[in-house]
């Protein structure tokens, strides 16, 4: 504990030491420099949630110590500049630009609708330097909660996503034995970066997780065939890791040629997964295994808080048997959250859980309204899990999200609570075709995937540090990158405009 003098020791002991000649001519305080004074007004304008004004005076600040040479502190501002960006990143539009837009896509909304939509508590935006900025998928969103505009537009297009090319699969009889996966599906992937040698710094060193298929579940048979370029890799996860990951260190004064390259090249089987359950026949949770306590567990993003808690009993009721609590859950999510598009890269900036995104605002997409899954399943004693990687129903790779739930006796069942809605999506479906697409994907797969964590919030590997400012840590779909002389932040960078990927049937 810090001692208190009292003011009359405190006193008496200054004349001591002034008689004592042992004190010099206080100095000047020191002067600070222009990054310095940039710096602090950067920081004054972010507590004043000027978010805008804070990145330019950040970016100030780091441009002054780069030219006064001391790089830890424009390191510092690069930074704090990155997590502005995560902040901002999502919200391009104030609301003349957004009511714009919507005129122009929407003609046939008055001033006074388009003010609805726009002043609508699902709308997501962000308040920053006295105005409204509205998400980047706005748009999408106002689509996603409208049934009419989004049934209308696949009726104009005779076309319905998702639900068109999974209803063949979700409306067949499920062939075989009790063995829940079948039709297995062999894919051959490739991921690939291509950095302009001109983007990035003379010297430092460029770190690169690069994630890939994992074996798990109904992804089976994985083989990475390439990792390029060999003489950078580090380490890797493995295939039977929980995350699977390539890491890179490249030392960026070696590189002469026009690109930085970096590649993985990787083959895996994907299995249909059918299931079929009878309550009855439902073995009680072996609570003391290591596994039922890791996946009853909270992490970073499956929260479960006193609300959340709350709401999973609320949904489950009266009912005891864990299947059917968990086909309950399904059903709220996939019935009663619309579908929209959420902002990551402020989740991960603020540190707001997703599960907790989702239980506040009733929305969230396919990460968020699983991650919300399985924290309702979890806060009730239900295992769950969520995992990340790629979809390829409708033919190029794109990142997905779905979750399981653990039924003792049968094991990790899938539950694709957003791919479920496409049945509200389709313009021409019965009602009865409505329901048996829902309920196929409440115990059932399709095996268009690709596997790549077989859960949320799994550490990185090697950990990059807690300081080190990345997109996402949540969901491991594209590079994480990490540069030390970089002066833009990379992880928004490379997955931005250097990074493809391809996956297709082998």
């Amino acid at each position: 504990m810090k001692q208190i003098l009292p003011v009359t020791i405190l006193v008496l002991l200054a004349l001591a030491i002034i008689t004592a000649g042992c004190t010099s001519s206080p100095s000047a305080p020191a002067q600070k420099s222009p990054g310095d004074l940039l710096f602090a007004q950067a920081e004054h304008e972010f507590q004043d949630n000027n978010l805008h004004a804070a990145t330019s005076l950040f970016r100030l600040a780091q441009e002054n110590y780069t030219v006064a040479g001391n790089i830890a502190a424009a390191k510092n501002a690069r930074d704090r500049i990155m997590m502005m960006q995560l902040m901002t990143f999502h919200y391009p539009y104030n609301r003349s630009t957004m009511d714009g837009m919507l005129a122009e896509i929407f003609p046939d909304l008055s001033a006074a609708q388009r003010a609805t939509l726009l002043d609508d508590p699902g709308a997501v935006t962000l308040l920053s330097d006295g105005e409204v900025w509205y998400f980047e998928d706005t748009i999408s969103n106002i689509v996603f909660h409208n049934m009419t505009i989004m049934q209308n537009a696949n009726a104009k297009k005779h076309y319905t996503p998702f639900y068109d090319e999974l209803t063949p699969l979700a409306f067949a009889q499920k062939t075989g034995g009790a063995d829940p996966y079948s039709d297995p599906v062999a894919w051959e992937g490739k991921e690939e970066i291509a950095i302009p040698r001109n983007q990035l710094p003379a010297n430092g060193t460029l770190k690169l997780w690069v994630p890939l298929p994992i074996e798990y579940g109904p992804q089976k048979n994985v083989t990475i065939m390439s990792l390029e370029p060999a003489q950078y890799l580090k380490s890797t996860t493995g295939t039977g890791a929980d995350l699977g990951l390539a890491y890179f260190e490249i030392p960026l004064a070696e590189i002469r040629d026009p690109f930085v390259n970096v590649s993985a090249r990787f083959r895996f089987t994907e299995y249909t997964q059918r299931f079929t359950v009878d309550p009855a026949k439902v073995l009680p949770y072996n609570t003391s295994d290591p596994e039922y306590r890791k996946y009853t567990a909270p992490t970073a993003n499956i929260a479960l808080t006193p609300a959340m808690k709350q709401k999973a009993q609320e949904i489950v009721g009266n009912e005891t048997n864990p299947y059917l609590q968990a086909q309950k859950i399904y059903r709220y999510v996939s019935d009663s959250l619309p579908y929209s598009h959420a902002p990551h890269m402020q989740l991960e900036a603020t540190g707001e859980p997703r599960s907790v995104y989702v239980l506040e605002t009733g929305i969230g997409d396919c990460g968020a309204q699983s991650q919300y899954f399985a924290a309702l399943c979890r806060s009730i004693g239900i295992p769950a899990r969520v995992p990340v990687g790629y979809q390829m129903i409708l033919g190029p790779a794109g990142t997905h999200v779905w979750a399981e739930y653990y039924v003792e006796g049968y094991g990790w069942i899938p539950a694709d609570v957003t791919v479920a809605e496409g049945a509200d999506w389709s313009y021409n479906a019965t009602t009865a075709e409505r329901e048996q697409y829902r309920d196929f994907f409440s115990r059932n797969l399709d095996a268009y995937r690709y596997v790549i964590q077989k859960d949320v919030d799994v550490p990185l590997t090697p950990d990059p540090g807690a300081d080190e400012v990345v997109i996402t840590r949540n969901t491991i779909q594209i590079p994480v990158a990490v540069c030390d002389a970089c002066t833009e932040n990379p992880s928004i960078m490379i997955p931005q405009n250097y990074w493809t990927i391809t996956v297709a049937r082998a």
